[in-house]
């Protein structure tokens, strides 16, 4: 499929081991192909397809949809998050699952993004023949996800900064540097530094900090101050690194300025 081919897209959809419907499809699609302000006229549209006790929700069939758009079509990656967010707060479907609206915690957004999303991109070789599409692939992932978490307000199943924090161990806690990991983890910062600052202070466990996944940072599992601050410095070093190209050299620079913005103001 080449870059932004939404016809490619569509039909790839069609060959999934469970595609979605042709109605499905066709209400994607649509909404792909509107204005970013009419996104709330397709949240409802869309939604209204999935609105159904689970046993015959097909709920599973749009994440998979959608997840496969966030990785493949780069320019949609603020109308997808925009999407989330106004299906998140649709107000339709109240007493189908329970009192509160059908979507108001994005019924299993959060395993599908666990079990399908997350790990895709592990230790993935450069060599690899769709490299530069799964680095891509990567970025997006990542830039959705903090796009959601920005604007998350009070909503619990919008919170990913544990994915964010599990981006961020993989791009600065290990050696050599991984360019195409500290790409991914630039939306983090940029979208979410106040918050992933606020997160480092409060301290507590970190999720999938496993002793298999390998880190340069200690034996201090877990969020916290100073391990905030390793990440700063780690963005400042690779900022510094002659062998880094110089763009990743500039997002580094970048990341580590922001940090250090947040820093000075919080205390």
């Amino acid at each position: 499929m080449t870059s932004e081919d939404l016809d490619a897209w569509v039909a790839a959809q069609k060959k999934l081991p469970r595609p979605p419907t042709d109605e499905e499809l066709a209400a994607f699609r649509e909404f792909l192909e509107a204005p970013e302000s009419d996104v709330w006229l397709h949240a409802k549209k869309l939604g209204a397809l999935y609105i159904n006790p689970f046993e015959k929700s097909r709920v599973d069939i749009f994440w998979f949809v959608l997840g496969d758009a966030v990785n493949n079509l780069t320019s949609q990656n603020d109308k997808l998050a925009e999407l989330v967010l106004k299906l998140q707060r649709l107000p339709d479907g109240k007493g189908v699952l329970g009192p509160e609206p059908w979507w108001s915690d994005l019924p299993y957004f959060n395993n599908f993004w666990t079990e399908w999303m997350q790990f895709q991109f592990d230790d993935l070789p450069e060599s690899s023949r769709d490299f530069e599409t799964h680095r891509q692939a990567n970025i997006n992932r990542n830039a959705f996800l903090a796009k959601l978490t920005a604007r998350m307000g009070n909503v619990v199943d919008l919170d990913q900064r544990e994915r964010g924090g599990q981006t961020l161990k993989q791009a600065l806690e290990r050696t050599p540097v991984s360019e195409a990991n500290i790409l991914a983890a630039e939306p983090w910062i940029a979208y979410c530094a106040d918050s992933l600052y606020e997160r480092s202070l409060q301290g507590g466990p970190m999720s999938w900090e496993h002793p298999h996944n390998g880190t340069n940072w200690g034996t201090q599992k877990g969020w916290s101050k100073a391990r905030w601050q390793y990440w700063r410095k780690r963005f400042q070093e690779i900022s510094n690194a002659a062998k880094v190209k110089e763009d990743v050299r500039n997002v580094a620079k970048e990341c580590a300025e922001r940090m250090e913005e947040v820093e000075k103001t919080r205390g």
